[in-house]
């Protein structure tokens, strides 16, 4: 079963003129938040990137962890002049990212933005389990983003971040 969910929530991504495009299937959820910012750093690192697009149309929902570490990303971006997009967000996903302040960090919208995603071939990217260790130190640091980005945010995530803490320095 955990493999078919696995199967279920996927990344696909293509790289054109500068702009890494990124497409979530599925949920966007702590199973699939590691391997985007690892791939995102890595291209970043490879090549000049300006901009890195999320597309949203087939995302059915989204967690805390992968919206902190959206929202994270969108600031490590930001710090090296380069930007984070979201488009064709339901209002479903659109309401969830305004729920814990994500709106405040990055720019997201209802439809393609001008970008022409169907035009771009993806290839699927490799979305490998994350050890107990790497799961815990992902929440943490995901959640440690939302309350940083909002402090009403801390009152919904402070439990959350204690035993997130517990269990990173349990697997230390």
């Amino acid at each position: 079963m955990l493999e078919t969910e696995q199967c279920n929530d996927d990344l696909q991504a293509a790289i054109k003129d500068g702009t890494v495009f990124i497409r979530i299937n599925g949920r966007g959820s702590f199973k699939i938040a590691a391997p985007l910012k690892q791939f995102v750093a890595k291209v970043v690192a490879q090549q000049p990137i300006s901009m890195v697009v999320i597309d949203l149309e087939e995302c059915i929902g989204m967690d805390s962890t992968f919206m902190g570490s959206i929202a994270g990303l969108a600031g490590r971006l930001k710090k090296n002049n380069q930007s984070l997009e979201l488009i064709n967000l339901s209002e479903k996903n659109t309401q969830l990212l305004k729920t814990l302040g994500v709106d405040q960090v990055l720019s997201f919208y209802s439809d393609t933005h001008g970008h022409q995603l169907n035009a771009q071939k993806t290839n699927a990217m490799p979305v490998d389990p994350l050890s107990q260790k790497e799961m815990a130190e992902q929440a943490l640091q995901a959640h440690e983003d939302l309350v940083q980005i909002s402090d009403e945010n801390l009152p919904k995530f402070k439990q959350v971040i204690d035993l997130l803490k517990e269990d990173v320095a349990r697997f230390n």
